[in-house]
């Protein structure tokens, strides 16, 4: 029972222990890194907090690291730099993603058709590593209650799964992906 208090005693202390300035330098600092983080999406627009694809995913993991470390850690001008530097790498990398499309492909996923006129697409399914129960839930949660009557399920470059049913999608044909998997 002493080593687990005191473990947990440690855990709950700051290194160099609770001092007011510490307390202040993390308060100020995340009052600071906020204040960055407001401005870097006002700045570099709405998408570059956002998670379209899985590369803006992966750029919010890294965007929230970086954050972390520096509220926790001793230099806050090396994260809000870092922070700055990943923020336009982003736009730099969206922007050539929204006007080439060789460089949308190798960046981004392409959306994959995963059932195709009321039938499961098993393959792309397997490539796509989606499971038959994940793509029977997404259904539900949109309330499909008969496959049969699904068009179209795409997984989404985002991880999204759209589905059109019905007969709309039979008008809708512009807004299915170009390359199906």
């Amino acid at each position: 029972m002493d080593v687990l208090l005191t473990v947990l005693s440690k855990l709950l202390q700051p290194e160099g222990g609770w001092s007011v300035e510490f307390v202040v330098r993390v308060a100020l600092s995340v009052l600071l890194l906020f204040a960055l983080v407001i401005f870097i999406a006002r700045f570099f627009g709405a998408r570059t907090f956002a998670s379209f694809t899985s590369f803006d995913f992966l750029i919010n993991v890294t965007a929230g690291s970086l954050v972390a470390s520096s509220i926790m850690g001793q230099n806050l001008v090396g994260g809000a730099l870092s922070l700055l530097f990943l923020a336009s790498l982003q736009w730099l990398i969206s922007f050539a993603s929204a006007r080439y499309k060789p460089w949308h492909d190798l960046v981004d996923n392409p959306p994959t058709v995963l059932i195709e006129h009321g039938q499961y697409q098993h393959p792309a399914m397997r490539r796509t590593r989606v499971s038959m129960q994940s793509l029977e839930q997404q259904l539900r949660s949109q309330g499909v209650t008969d496959v049969g009557k699904v068009q179209f399920a795409i997984l989404e470059s985002g991880g999204t799964i759209s589905v059109i049913s019905g007969e709309s999608a039979e008008k809708s044909f512009g807004t299915l992906p170009r390359r199906v998997g």
